[in-house]
């Protein structure tokens, strides 16, 4: 289950292409409280999403299902989902050893 609050929220904070395509990643209202409640570097967290490389990106793109990164190295997680070409962060988490839901794709960085 997917969270409902982020749909029409948030704002751009970086684009980039991948194979001619443009995604941007956008920052849900939800997402910048707790960025900044927890004290998690923004150009971090677009990092880590950026690390997940072209191939998952595509992947996971309108696979109607989170994506739950947990960056050990920053010691933060950070649950998104990506739609069209659109990456949602729906929030951070100030550690990176945290119970994933089920029907969510899970990554170790």
């Amino acid at each position: 289950m997917q969270y409902n609050f982020y749909k029409k929220r948030g704002h751009n904070v970086n684009t980039f292409t991948i194979n001619g395509n443009t995604y941007s990643i956008r920052l849900t209202e939800h997402a910048e409280f707790r960025l900044k409640q927890r004290n998690i570097d923004l150009f971090q967290a677009i990092g880590t999403i950026l690390s997940l490389g072209q191939e998952r990106i595509t992947e996971y793109k309108n696979s109607n299902k989170d994506v739950f990164i947990m960056d050990k190295v920053n010691n933060f997680s950070i649950v998104l989902t990506i739609e069209s070409n659109t990456i949602y962060i729906i929030t951070l988490i100030d550690k990176s050893d945290c119970y994933v839901k089920e029907n969510t794709i899970a990554v170790n960085l």
